[in-house]
C-alpha cells in the first residue's frame, strides 16, 4: 500500500531485507534507464530535425517575397568631385551624364542687437515685449516673447528659444559687449535671401530691451544655394540640397566649383543576392553534413537528409554553365565568381535577370517540399517521444508498486528469521538448564 513504511535491519539479525530490495530494484529499473537513454536520443534528433528545419527555412526565406525586377531596377549616382558635390539617385532617375556648376552654397542670415551689457550680470531696467518676425519667403511668422525687469541676457535668450524653433538666440561678444544673436535655426525655413540695400531680412526684431540698443545688425546674409545644370538656367535651393532637380534625383552641394554627375544602373541588389544566396546554400550543405558524416553523426547513413545536399546541387547547373558559381567536389559548398557576374550584368543583364528567376522557381518548389517532409518527421519523432513518457510512467508506476511489495514481503520475512532465532536460543538455554539439572540428580 501506497505510504507504508518498512524498516530493515533492526531485529538484530545479519539478514537486511532492505539492501537486498535495493538490488532487486536496481536491476528491474534497468528498462526505465533504457527507456530514458531512447527518449534522449530521440529528443536529440528531434533537435537536429529542428535545425535542419530552420536551415531549410531560411534558405527558403530567401526566395519568400522577392521581387526579381526590383533587384535589376535600382539606379546609381556618381559625382566626379565629391568635395563639391554629391548625387543619389532612387529608380526613377534615368540613365545620363551632365556637368553642374555650383554658383553658391546656402547660409543662415545672423543678426545681433547694436547695444549689450558691459558684463553677464547687467539685468533689464524695465518689462517689456520683444517681438521677433521670420519671413519664409511665402509669409511672416511673429513670436512674442515677454521680459521682465531684473532679468538676464541670458534669461531673455532661454525664453526665446523655448517661445519658438524658428529664430536660434545666443549670446554674442564682440569685444566689449555682450548682445543677443539671433539665427536662421533651419536653412530650409526660409527661401528669402538678405537684402541689406533693399531693407529685407529674414528676421527682423520690435520692442528690444533698452540696454540692447535700437535694432539689429547683419553679421551673415541669408543665401540659397544655387546651381546650373550644364547650359541651363540657375537653379536654387534655401538649403544645399536639391532634391528631384531632375527625376529621381538628389544632389547635395558642397563646395563652389564643378563636378560631373552620372546616373546609371545599380546591380549591387544583383550581388548581394546571390552572396546571401552562396551564404544560404553552404549553410545547408554544412548542416547536412554535421548531420549525416562521422561516426557521432546521429543520421549517419540516412539517405533521406543526406540527400538534400544532392538536392540542392542539382539545381545549380544554369548558375555553373554560365560560369557563375565555383563548385567544390569534396566539400559541396560554392563559391560566387564576382568578375564573371559584373561581366554578364554589364553585357547582358537579362541573362542574370533570368537565372534569377529559374533559381527563384526551381529551388522554392524543392525547398518547400523538404520543409514539409521534415516537419512531418519533426511530427513522428514528438510521438515518438510521448510514447516513450508514457511508457515510462507506467513502468515506474509499477516499480513503485513491486518495490513496496517486496518490501513489505522482506519485512516479514526477516521479523520471521528474527523469531526463530528467538526460539532457537530459547530452546539452545533449555537443554543447557536441563544437562544442569542431569548433572545434580548424579551427585
Amino acid at each position: 500500500m501506497a505510504g507504508e513504511l518498512f524498516l530493515s535491519g533492526l531485529t538484530g539479525t545479519n539478514f537486511d531485507g532492505g539492501a537486498i530490495v535495493d538490488q532487486i530494484m536496481q536491476l528491474k529499473s534497468l528498462p526505465l534507464q533504457r527507456l530514458q537513454q531512447e527518449k534522449a536520443l530521440v529528443q536529440a534528433k528531434l533537435s537536429s530535425l529542428g535545425n535542419l528545419s530552420k536551415g531549410i527555412g531560411d534558405f527558403l526565406s530567401l526566395f519568400e517575397g522577392l521581387d526579381v525586377d526590383s533587384l535589376f531596377k535600382a539606379k546609381q549616382a556618381t559625382s566626379s568631385n565629391p568635395d563639391v558635390l554629391i548625387a543619389s539617385a532612387t529608380d526613377e532617375a534615368p540613365n545620363l551624364s551632365f556637368s553642374v556648376n555650383v554658383n553658391k552654397l546656402a547660409q543662415a542670415e545672423v543678426r545681433v542687437t547694436n547695444g549689450g551689457f558691459a558684463d553677464l550680470t547687467g539685468t533689464f531696467a524695465s518689462s517689456g515685449t520683444l517681438t521677433i518676425t521670420y519671413e519664409t519667403g511665402s509669409g511672416t511668422e511673429t513670436f512674442d516673447i515677454d521680459y521682465n525687469a531684473g532679468e538676464t541676457l541670458e534669461d531673455l535668450v532661454n525664453s526665446i528659444n523655448n517661445a519658438q524653433d524658428r529664430v536660434k538666440a545666443s549670446i554674442y561678444y564682440d569685444g566689449t559687449s555682450y548682445k543677443l544673436m539671433l539665427s536662421e535655426n533651419d536653412l530650409g525655413g526660409s527661401n528669402v535671401e538678405t537684402d541689406v540695400a533693399g531693407n529685407v531680412y529674414v528676421i527682423g526684431v520690435s520692442g528690444l530691451p533698452s540696454e540692447l540698443g535700437t535694432g539689429l545688425d547683419t553679421i551673415q546674409s541669408a543665401q540659397n544655394a544655387e546651381i546650373v545644370i550644364g547650359s541651363g538656367s540657375p537653379v536654387v535651393s534655401p538649403t544645399n540640397e536639391f532634391e528631384n532637380v531632375i527625376s529621381g534625383l538628389t544632389i547635395e552641394v558642397k563646395d563652389i566649383g564643378s563636378a560631373n554627375v552620372s546616373v546609371s544602373e545599380n546591380y549591387s541588389k544583383v550581388t548581394s543576392f546571390l552572396e546571401d544566396f552562396v551564404k544560404q546554400y553552404n549553410g545547408l550543405v554544412k548542416l547536412v553534413d554535421s548531420l549525416t558524416v562521422g561516426e557521432q553523426a546521429l543520421f549517419r547513413g540516412d539517405y533521406t537528409i543526406a540527400s538534400v545536399k544532392t538536392g540542392v546541387a542539382e539545381r545549380l547547373d544554369p548558375l555553373i554553365e554560365e560560369g557563375l558559381i565555383d563548385y567544390n567536389g569534396d566539400t559541396g559548398e560554392i563559391s560566387l565568381k564576382t568578375d564573371r557576374l559584373n561581366e554578364l550584368l554589364n553585357t547582358d543583364p537579362e541573362k542574370v535577370k533570368g537565372l534569377i528567376e529559374d533559381l527563384k522557381s526551381s529551388y522554392s518548389s524543392y525547398l518547400e517540399g523538404e520543409k514539409d517532409l521534415f516537419s512531418s518527421f519533426e511530427q513522428t519523432y514528438n510521438e515518438q517521444i510521448e510514447d516513450i513518457d508514457s511508457r515510462i510512467q507506467s513502468l515506474a508506476n509499477r516499480l513503485v508498486q513491486e518495490e513496496q511489495s517486496l518490501r513489505r514481503e522482506y519485512a516479514q520475512l526477516e521479523a520471521f528469521i528474527a523469531q526463530a532465532e528467538e526460539l532457537r536460543q530459547r530452546f539452545q538455554q533449555f537443554i543447557v538448564t536441563l544437562s544442569e539439572m542431569t548433572k545434580g540428580g548424579n551427585k
